[in-house]
């Protein structure tokens, strides 16, 4: 819905919510204490008293809520229902034994009389107050709530109940409540100040346009049952899961809730447990305030468990201590645990819940959360304490001693919990559609796919793809596709160790090699029994000499092992994927090919240009120097040609001359004009085709402010983030014109960068980001730890700052990035598209990034670095690196280029076009393309644009394309759909151009 939220809702929310929480607080926690004190009651009249509420408050809120979803109104429910409830209360005023003894002719059966009295007006209570608050107020909640306030919402609500604790002990602490006396005048406050704030309600409730518009008409009893139905169950598997985890959550509470006051005071001996459990609510209400942003931020699972286990650490205090000190940092735990687990449930279920349904599944909601556990946990205390103490009252009666089993069993349930969440958590992992790219959808027969030159900066007529006859583990697959993606047609489960075997036919009495374009994450590799040799490392090229191993018939062995070590660079490949983490891939995932040479034959080429000249680097592969030949190809069809003794050819174009005589005028490479010089480089018997380009890229003042300039001019770099995955292929595109595409779809919305996130892509990408102008930030690809405490959650609360001098990484760790670092910059060298690489990203794997600033610098001075992406910088790098997603940060341009590395992010779910069934991750949802276009400009109009003339050189927002949970790109995973509107997008990049100009 994503409308902003009145200053009156938020009052009619604390105070509907904190008052409606007061009277439940009362019911749930005093009612009991009050048939105890005042008419004995035992153990199975509070177990009972407990389940006829629960009862009476499931069935009207199944009833009432689906009423209210049926009549499309929520406030006479609230407003009406709320003034009645403080009705009911007042009554319990005149529940007394001395009005009854009279009647009943003795104490003890007026007491009797008493307690089933109170429970029956307890069930009245309960029929009024679920009607007003669980049904209307919960509905009406969820009308308002979205994926940008829901988790708000849901923290201010779920910490009211300590909140209303809080009130009521510090409100209770004024009675003596041994006296009936006291008792009254509660009922009578309590009942009044409901009853004023129902009144009250009339002003300050509006109703949810979404109710009014939406509302369906299907019949009352239809409405009803809706939730009950078995297709409407089949259609929502995740929210009924959620609820019953829910239910097992409250079965925990409810066992030892009903007894706990009594168990502080009577027990324990505690009686000023006022004063111990109120700072505990106080700290505890302050958590859970800001522990519903939590889920908005990380999700489900992230935020759940720290819930449950503060929950059971609580138990196991509370059932081991009776210090104060221990019943208290107990207590904490226990109520932070609760509270804070109310309200991830909550959104959760919240968020699971069809539109414009909220009214007919609160019914349901009410099921697991007050039926099931006001049933089950009650009669399971009852039972624990079936043979607890027994004392002797003043006046002959007998009262019981809740004791700390009571804890113990709630524990134990708790682990049951836990074993519903664990399922739960591997349903959301496996849950996902299959989706397939119309290029997939082609990939009928092998000769379809990927048989293009791979390398197109170093290339031969000569050449030879082995993509077909492979097998794995004995079964076939469709090579380069890894195992793991549908494309591979591999279809089993993949473990650790991986055997690739092919046979194919080659031409012999040539020199040959067999090039790897990448194997993920040690191969071995033998052809014919010959053992070749073993590369390590699953993103990078490597090749052998195989020609005197090659034979007419050939077997090529590929032996795998990918255990997704840390210490090798892993990039966001996880053995459990969900949230910003994906499928793994492993083994073979770009081209295996074979290409013919001279006995001595160009290995690399390494090309160095700026906006004037160019020199060219040969290595040959019997490291001798030779006569190069280097034939230019002019963009006026005339050709240059220049021959050099030695490695090096050198050519300045400003020194070149036309047929014509005229000085030639040379084309420089730019985003708008990126043009390409193709030329052949000739050394002996071996003649190669490469390209390259002319531009230059730095950091110059520029009017004051350091500027990122091409070819001397000042740039911005409005990128976006480029995650390298595909639906289908998962690590690859089902053709390689596919990455082309995504960049073409780029330029179309006005994109002019690219930042590769943590992936190194076939050399294919590179080339087309060359020949279409598309820059490119090259990300490295992290190896070692990751802590979300540590590199997430404390840095987006604003702890970013960090030694990394001091940061205990493992020697071989650090021995791999570095050595992988230093291959890419090699690898990548030669692509004009590349103007920058990220070194680090968020403190992944981080450590002296300072130095590693430095080596990167003195091996590839033509690029610029971004030392620590997003937080914890160092000293030394080109940029000031800022991640922002949350918040109205206000960005201080500093003595560095600014780069807002990465923002945005923004969700829109297109039905039919996700991979995730039960899991959505991003920030803040969109219901169509428009709505997705206003926020992304806003993003824009807030955060990037008032510091472009100030300092900013560049922004990339998150992201390309949707990423199996991710759901927050500019197209969907399968790229069909365009999410954004293109104008709009090209009009926020004219926008920026106008202002850095």
């Amino acid at each position: 819905m994503n409308v902003k939220l009145e200053k009156k809702f938020w009052v009619a929310l604390v105070v509907f919510s904190l008052i409606g929480q007061v009277a439940w607080v009362v019911e749930n926690m005093y009612l009991n204490v009050f048939i105890y004190k005042m008419f004995n009651a035992s153990a199975a009249d509070i177990s009972l008293m407990v389940s006829v509420s629960a009862a009476a408050a499931t069935l009207t809120t199944v009833l009432m809520g689906a009423f209210s979803d049926y009549i499309g109104k929520r406030k006479l429910f609230i407003c009406g229902g709320y003034i009645l409830w403080g009705v009911s209360i007042l009554a319990f005023a005149f529940i007394k034994v001395d009005i009854f003894a009279p009647v009943m002719g003795s104490a003890i059966a007026a007491a009797a009389l008493c307690v089933n009295l109170v429970i029956g007006l307890d069930s009245i209570m309960t029929f009024l107050g679920s009607t007003a608050n669980d049904a209307a107020f919960n509905a009406w909640m969820t009308d308002w709530g979205d994926e940008n306030n829901r988790g708000k919402i849901e923290g201010i609500n779920a910490m009211m109940p300590l909140v209303a604790i809080l009130v009521v002990f510090g409100g209770f602490m004024a009675f003596d409540l041994d006296k009936s006396s006291s008792w009254t005048v509660i009922f009578i406050c309590i009942g009044v100040l409901v009853l004023i704030i129902g009144a009250l309600g009339i002003v300050w409730i509006k109703e949810c346009p979404v109710v009014e518009k939406g509302k369906e008409n299907h019949g009352y009893w239809n409405t009803v049952l809706y939730s009950f139905k078995p297709s409407v169950i089949k259609s929502n598997k995740l929210l009924y899961a959620v609820l019953a985890a829910f239910a097992v959550f409250g079965i925990s509470i409810q066992i030892f809730m009903p007894y706990l006051i009594l168990y502080y005071e009577k027990s324990l001996g505690m009686t000023n447990y006022v004063f111990v459990m109120a700072p505990a609510i106080i700290i505890a209400a302050v958590i859970t305030a800001f522990y519903g942003k939590l889920f908005d931020m990380l999700g489900f699972k992230s935020s759940v468990l720290p819930a449950v286990f503060m929950l059971m650490g609580g138990y196991v205090l509370l059932y081991f201590g009776r210090s104060t000190a221990v019943v208290f940092i107990g207590s904490l735990l226990m109520m932070t645990g609760y509270l804070t687990g109310m309200a991830i449930f909550g959104a959760m279920i919240r968020g699971r819940i069809p539109e414009r349904k909220s009214g007919q599944f609160q019914g349901m909601r009410i099921i697991g959360q007050v039926f099931i556990p006001g049933i089950v946990g009650p009669a399971i205390g009852a039972t624990v304490l079936k043979n607890a103490e027994v004392i002797v009252n003043n006046d002959g009666t007998t009262s019981f001693l809740p004791n700390e089993n009571i804890f113990l069993a709630a524990f134990i349930v708790a682990v049951v919990l836990l074993a519903v969440l664990a399922a739960i958590f591997t349903m959301m992992k496996n849950g996902h559609y299959e989706l397939m790219s119309e290029a997939g959808e082609r990939v009928t027969k092998e000769e379809n796919t990927w048989n293009n030159y791979p390398r197109p900066q170093l290339k031969r007529d000569s050449y030879t793809i082995i993509n077909k006859g492979w097998k794995l583990n004995g079964s076939d697959i469709r090579v380069p596709f890894p195992p793991q993606s549908v494309l591979s047609g591999y279809g089993k489960k993949v473990g650790k160790y991986l055997e690739y075997s092919c046979k194919f036919t080659a031409e012999t009495g040539k020199r040959t090699i067999l090039h790897f374009g990448a194997v993920d994450e040690i191969a071995e590799v033998w052809l014919n029994t010959q053992f070749l040799g073993k590369h390590e490392g699953g993103y990078l090229p490597f090749s052998f000499d195989v020609t005197d191993v090659l034979v007419d018939d050939n077997t090529l062995v590929v032996k795998v092992t990918d255990t997704l070590s840390k210490e090798y660079p892993y990039g966001k490949q996880t053995k459990k994927r969900g949230g910003m983490w994906y499928t793994p891939v492993s083994g073979i995932w770009q081209n295996v090919w074979m290409e013919q040479v001279p006995d001595a034959y160009i290995e690399k080429l390494n090309i160095a240009s700026d906006e004037k000249s160019v020199k060219v680097t040969v290595k040959m592969s019997n490291g001798e120097a030779a006569f190069v030949k280097l034939k230019v190809y002019l963009h006026n069809g005339e050709v240059f040609e220049r021959v050099c003794d030695g490695r090096e050819v050198y050519v300045d174009f400003d020194e070149i001359k036309l047929q014509s005589g005229e000085a030639y005028e040379a084309k420089l490479w730019s985003t708008e004009s990126p043009y390409l010089y193709r030329a052949e480089v000739t050394v002996a018997e071996d003649r190669v085709e490469t390209y390259f380009a002319l531009r230059s890229i730095a950091v110059k003042a520029v009017g004051g402010v350091q500027r990122v300039c091409l070819n001397g001019e000042p740039i911005f770099l409005n990128g976006v983030l480029d995650q390298g995955y595909f639906c289908d292929g998962i690590f690859l595109p089902a053709e390689e014109k596919e990455y082309e595409r995504d960049i073409l779809r780029m330029k179309e919305l006005g994109i002019n960068m690219l930042r590769k996130h943590i992936k190194i892509e076939p050399e294919c990408f590179y080339y087309y980001c060359d020949l279409h102008g598309m820059l490119v930030m090259q990300d490295m690809v992290n190896n070692g730890s990751y802590s979300f405490m540590r590199d997430t959650a404390l840095p987006t609360i604003g702890m970013v700052k960090r030694d990394d001098t001091k940061a205990y990484v493992n020697k071989r760790v650090k021995e791999v990035f570095e050595k992988h670092m230093m291959e890419t910059l090699e690898h990548l060298y030669n692509h004009p598209c590349i103007i920058a690489y990220t070194i680090f990203n968020e403190g992944w794997g981080q450590f002296e990034s300072d130095r590693m600033y430095a080596l990167a610098k003195r091996t590839d001075p033509t690029r610029l670095y971004d030392s620590t992406s997003g937080w914890f910088w160092q000293n030394d790098s080109d940029f000031d690196s800022y991640h922002v997603y949350f918040g109205d940060k206000k960005l201080q341009p500093g003595k560095r280029p600014m780069l807002i590395s990465e923002f945005g992010g923004c969700t829109y779910v297109v039905p039919g076009h996700i991979y995730a069934k039960y899991n959505s991750y991003g920030y803040g949802s969109c219901k169509d393309k428009q709505e997705l276009s206003e926020k992304i400009a806003e993003k824009y109009e807030e955060l990037i644009l008032p510091v472009v003339k100030t300092g900013a050189c560049g922004c990339v927002y998150t992201q390309l394309s949707d990423v199996e949970d991710e759901v927050n790109g500019f197209y969907t995973y399968d790229r069909k759909v365009c999410k954004v509107e293109p104008e709009r997008m090209r009009a926020i990049a004219e926008k920026i151009k106008r202002e850095l100009n």
